[in-house]
């Protein structure tokens, strides 16, 4: 079956809301009608950059980028925010072909990295990044907190 991949375009948010929903129920969330409305102000203002993987079925994959400026290099990265197929279609190729695009959209742009963080368990999407030339960065560690939550201030 062949697979084509395209940018999302605002009268595509319906076509993604079921698969956006699978991949945050993935990622151990509730399903919610915020879901949706996130999905199309983020492809609706440019704040990112959505690709579909479609068969003659419909959706079976997306990717979502950002840009994140590199002030060490005086650039700018992509960063994958979201990479998800749906479990009918895995094997396919469909994971590479969004992947291969992303890579192509960074190139054309002059993107100086392409960044992706993955859930350490996550064995086929290391498999997938690593035979597209990433590479694992153990001098980098991630650090989170959530605003407001009183750890946040100089004093506290």
């Amino acid at each position: 079956m062949n697979i084509d991949i395209a940018h999302a375009m605002p009268g595509d948010v319906e076509d993604f809301v079921d698969l956006f929903e699978q991949y945050r129920s993935f990622c151990g969330k509730a399903p919610t009608p915020d879901a949706r409305t996130f999905l199309a102000e983020r492809i609706e203002t440019g704040q990112t950059l959505v690709l579909g993987a479609r068969d003659s079925v419909g959706v079976v994959g997306f990717a979502q980028v950002y840009r994140a400026f590199d002030s060490i290099h005086l650039t700018h990265d992509w960063v994958i925010a979201d990479l998800f197929v749906d479990g009918a279609a895995r094997g396919r190729r469909v994971g590479g072909s969004l992947l291969e695009a992303v890579l192509d959209g960074a190139r054309e742009n002059g993107a100086h990295h392409v960044r992706v963080s993955t859930q350490s368990n996550n064995a086929y999407a290391h498999r997938l990044y690593e035979s597209h030339g990433f590479e694992q960065l153990d001098v980098m560690t991630s650090q989170v907190v959530q605003p407001g939550d009183g750890r946040d201030s100089a004093d506290g």
